[in-house]
């Protein structure tokens, strides 16, 4: 009987020398927000999520949700990207009948605006997306910002075991034929990659 955190512990703790985790120690919540915090320090001016007055660390909190979701749902930049250029093409060429048209353009003349052409609400949108862009774009930076100070959190334990029976066959048949039926309870409380896993 296990959580999806110790089982995967489990798996790496029988395989340290795989996984070659020896010299890694959990991260605690100070460390994390220190992480972060360097991380927005190394934003440069330009970058969407800099802020000069107010509290310049207000990004911290969202980063860190972010991140979170990425790891359990294994969502990888590049899939989050790419799922950003497809919602905005949905919404830009969304025709009337479209759960987006009535949100985003006008669905008939307004003043100066003809049916069809973009609401304020599509440049704020957009302006959104590019801050989104921007913030998973920094996940591997601070991915690799956690292994130069040695430390991983919980959820990279799932991602690792996973990644290894992607990546390895030999190793994920060892674990399919000794483990050949699996009971979730609360299945539907499953993340993406605690999903995965199971599969």
């Amino acid at each position: 009987i296990y959580t999806f955190h110790a089982f995967c512990n489990n798996i790496i703790q029988e395989n340290l020398d795989y996984f070659g985790k020896l010299e890694l120690d959990a991260i605690s919540d100070l460390e994390r927000m220190e992480l972060f915090r360097n991380l927005v320090d190394s934003f440069d001016k330009d970058h969407p999520l800099k802020r000069f007055r107010g509290d310049v660390y207000y990004e911290v909190g969202r980063l860190q949700n972010l991140f979170s979701i990425m790891k359990r749902e294994d969502w990888s930049a590049e899939f989050i990207r790419e799922k950003i250029t497809e919602f905005l093409q949905l919404v830009e060429f969304s025709e009337p009948d479209s759960p987006y048209y009535a949100t985003y353009k006008y669905a008939k003349k307004y003043k100066e605006k003809n049916p069809g052409d973009p609401k304020p609400a599509l440049a704020e949108l957009k302006e959104n997306m590019e801050k989104l862009k921007a913030a998973v774009g920094e996940f591997p930076i601070y991915q690799k910002m956690m292994r130069d100070a040695s430390r991983y959190d919980f959820d990279d334990m799932i991602i690792w075991v996973l990644d290894a029976f992607k990546k390895d066959e030999q190793f994920l048949l060892n674990y399919q034929e000794r483990l050949q039926y699996i009971l979730v309870d609360e299945y539907q409380d499953t993340s993406g990659s605690q999903n995965e896993l199971i599969n």
